[in-house]
């Protein structure tokens, strides 16, 4: 792609942001052709192209601090933009980002207006080396990303035409996603309340065809985490495994708003796309988090019972927001035919399959992982200490790591009138009616856990390592190394660093 740096790089970004001119006949438009424009080094000049409708003149209305104001040639459709030096940045003379406004005038005397974004950022490829997967971390901020849109997480082709961002937690968490030379480009900026950090969250980026026929789709787990970083990893049992839950922004229960960050994303066993979360810490009423599109606008999760036709891989990657419910007639799979081997292998970690929900170097932890832990805390301290702390930290003697008790995506519809499935349920002990709302006399235990490992079982269910708090009588909660569940159930999910035997 034109201009991409290893190092220090300038993002000039058209966010067109056209405003139609008042006169139905006098109406023009400025349309930026770039969504991002890459510069080799600071100091570097790059040509932004736009085309115009009905439009006379162009000037530049307002510009960031220390940016030299862009040479426009209204004939040939070009904007010229040079990127101040790196003397002028270092000393304070000039800004890394901004944005540059544009005004167009009509023959009539209307206006038009258009917004440059303009920043000097550094360019990651997040699949350079041939790393591809199906979810990527990016953890700078302010930071212009790239990942292979061509290929799924084992390497295969795909045609794609075109990207697009298909849910993401945080309007605006990637910024000027564009598609170009094979590669999917976004940006990302700083926490709005902490500058010193990215903008966390999680995104879904979609490879679509000519056709806007979804093809596959990523997740993009914006974080500041790096799990080889030091403490971004526990020792299990000879796996090392990541420390917090695949998606997860926290690994924390010292609040309700890290508890809430450290829940993770939900998956169903053998889907590669992940669910978000729920939209409180409790998850007590087992609504979702909000979930945003590429223009600010609302996206719903949505469900559908397994069938001959929903009930397919192919439905699943074209449809990445719908939870696929089991019902009797499946086994209570999302699949309507049984596939055991959807994900990784449970007895060979060194194998990584398809649809394996997690980075580069890295799969779904296998069961033995988490064979042996136990709860760290003492038990016989009443409740009080923990009916709040939504998460154990466990321990195999050797090592530790906390874990969050997440609860679970419902995996069925569990009313007469066909509702309720895929909601979040997260009490304890589970109702045998599957109930969603807390019962405060009966069924006010506050929190469970459920982890995914990759072993397969009989009669369409798959093992989960599962945990519990009881709140009526704490020395009886535990750990509970295998708990077979039905596939559609969505849980978390840790990684383990993929590994030969």
């Amino acid at each position: 792609m034109k201009g991409f740096v290893r190092l220090m790089t300038v993002v000039v970004t058209a966010a067109v942001f056209i405003a139609a001119c008042s006169k139905d006949k006098d109406s023009g438009k400025i349309m930026l052709d770039s969504s991002a424009v890459f510069f080799a080094a600071a100091g570097g000049t790059e040509t932004v192209t736009f085309s115009v409708s009905n439009i006379k003149t162009i000037s530049v209305t307002s510009k960031p601090a220390g940016w030299s104001e862009p040479t426009i040639d209204l004939v040939a459709g070009t904007l010229v933009v040079t990127a101040p030096s790196a003397e002028d940045i270092e000393s304070g003379d000039a800004v890394r980002t901004g944005s540059f406004s544009l005004s167009g005038t009509t023959p009539g005397g209307s206006i038009a207006s258009a917004t440059l974004f303009v920043g000097i950022v550094s360019t990651e490829d997040l699949s350079e080396g041939n790393k591809v997967a199906n979810s990527y971390i990016a953890t700078q901020k302010e930071t212009n990303y790239l990942f292979d849109a061509m290929r799924r997480g084992d390497g295969s082709q795909l045609a794609t035409d075109h990207v697009g961002i298909v849910w993401q937690s945080k309007s605006g968490l990637l910024q000027y996603l564009d598609f170009e030379d094979g590669k999917a480009s976004f940006y990302v900026g700083a926490d709005s309340d902490n500058d010193k950090i990215v903008k966390r969250g999680n995104a879904i980026v979609g490879a679509y065809d000519a056709d806007g026929v979804l093809l596959w789709s990523w997740h993009v787990w914006v974080a500041d985490y790096n799990p080889d970083a030091e403490g971004g990893s526990v020792d299990f049992n000879g796996y090392t495994m990541m420390s917090r839950n695949l998606g997860a922004l926290d690994n924390d229960n010292s609040s309700s708003d890290k508890i809430l960050a450290s829940y993770g994303l939900y998956y169903q066993w053998g889907r590669k796309d992940p669910f978000i979360g729920p939209d409180t810490y409790q998850a007590s009423q087992g609504a979702s988090a909000t979930m945003y599109s590429g223009t600010g606008g609302r996206v719903y999760l949505k469900t559908v019972e397994s069938s001959a036709e929903t009930g397919t891989a192919e439905y699943a990657v074209q449809n990445p927001v719908t939870f696929i419910l089991g019902t009797s007639e499946s086994g209570y799979d999302w699949r309507w035919n049984e596939d055991a081997g959807s994900w990784s292998p449970d007895d060979n970690v060194g194998s990584k399959s398809v649809n394996d929900p997690c980075p580069y170097g890295w799969r779904v932890a296998p069961s033995a992982a988490f064979k042996g832990l136990a709860i760290k805390e003492p038990l016989d301290v009443g409740y009080e200490p923990y009916y709040d702390k939504f998460g154990w930290t466990l321990t195999d003697g050797a090592s530790e790591s906390l874990f969050i008790g997440a609860g679970r995506r419902i995996y069925r519809n569990i009313s007469d009138e066909n509702e309720g499935g895929g909601s979040i349920q997260n009490f304890y002990p589970t109702p045998v009616q599957d109930k969603q709302t807390r019962n405060t006399a009966l069924y006010n235990q506050p929190w469970v856990g459920y982890y995914w490992t990759t072993l397969a079982a009989a009669e369409r269910k798959s093992s989960a390592f599962y945990f519990w708090f009881n709140k009526s009588d704490v020395e009886t909660s535990g750990v509970q190394e295998s708990a077979l569940q039905y596939r559609s159930n969505g849980m978390q999910v840790r990684c383990v660093k993929v590994r030969t035997r």
